[in-house]
């Protein structure tokens, strides 16, 4: 299977949680998960719609992808949530994954205030 670039959202905390989580589970190393907001990560994301990847999840396998599908590819690589995969292809194929996914993504928190050793945005 071939691998997946993930950029997430860092400035959502339910979103670094789930990034956290996956890359627990990614026995893989299939994932290659990188923050959204990270000058140094996202400029090497070519070619990504970058305010559509602000609302939802942004995936890349040679072809980028956002909100549920990124989930969707995510769980392919992730054995352990194989057995939700049939639920979740129903879910792609008839467009209410990205309908609820959508609804979740508009509600999410983001906390513009970060600040590290290197760079403050305050």
């Amino acid at each position: 299977m071939k691998n997946l670039t993930i950029f997430y959202d860092n400035f959502c905390p339910n979103c670094t949680r789930f990034a956290n989580f996956i890359q627990k589970l990614d026995w893989f190393n299939l994932l290659k998960i990188k923050q959204l907001r990270n000058p140094k990560q996202i400029n090497s994301a070519e070619g990504i719609d970058k305010s559509l990847a602000e609302k939802q999840m942004a995936s890349f396998n040679g072809k980028w992808h956002y909100g549920f599908v990124s989930i969707y590819l995510i769980f392919l690589r992730l054995p352990l949530f194989w057995i939700f995969v049939p639920i979740l292809f129903l879910l792609k194929i008839s467009k209410l994954g990205q309908i609820l996914y959508s609804e979740l993504a508009l509600k999410r928190k983001i906390i513009p205030i970060h600040c590290s050793a290197e760079m403050c945005e305050i």
